[in-house]
């Protein structure tokens, strides 16, 4: 289960063996069942996941209970609430598994301890933060940008893999449309 883990830190890092040993020894293993929420509002994000299998979603859910997916996160790609994880004030959002997952995780703790302990830790730190950064900027232009068939398309032609994967709720709240727009979407496509 460490091996993708293993192979990414290696790839974004300059790691010597017994560095990456200690790195991977602060990652635990945890299978998420389906709809399991991994956090909830108001929570501290004290864990870092590491995807090895399944889906994950980071969602809003307002007091009308419409929700907003900000991100949806698939194997070899980290998700956490990260303003939460860095501040440790409590997330506005929830983290649920969308899929039965094979994760591996971190705590708050034992993330800033490697970056007090192992210095070359800030290259992964760095990039989890510049992928984060891309994608936020990327939903949110799309958001800002397209209309909902604009939005439908591009998903169509650079992430597939979401249709086939996610329910219908799920993939029209990743969108931000309605699950009735999203159907009228999908029959004239």
């Amino acid at each position: 289960m460490m091996t993708m883990l293993a192979d990414l830190i290696q790839k974004k890092t300059a790691l010597n063996e017994a560095q990456l040993a200690v790195v991977l020894s602060c990652f635990k293993p945890l299978t998420a069942s389906k709809n399991k929420l991994l956090l909830e509002k108001d929570a501290i994000a004290n864990r870092l996941f590491f995807m090895n299998k399944g889906c994950l979603r980071l969602y809003y859910s307002n007091d009308d209970l419409s929700i907003a997916t900000r991100f949806m996160a698939f194997e070899h790609t980290f998700l956490t609430s990260i303003v939460s994880f860095i501040s440790g004030e409590p997330s506005p959002e929830y983290i649920q598994a969308v899929e039965t997952s094979e994760l591996l995780f971190i705590t708050h703790e034992d993330f800033f301890r490697l970056r007090e302990t192992i210095p070359a830790w800030d290259k992964m730190y760095i990039y989890i933060l510049e992928y984060g950064l891309t994608v936020i900027t990327s939903k949110l232009s799309s958001l800002l940008t397209q209309n909902a068939t604009e939005r439908y398309r591009n998903l169509l032609k650079n992430n597939p893999e979401l249709i086939q994967r996610l329910s219908n709720a799920n993939l029209a709240a990743y969108l931000n449309i309605s699950p009735e727009t999203l159907s009228r979407l999908k029959s004239h496509m």
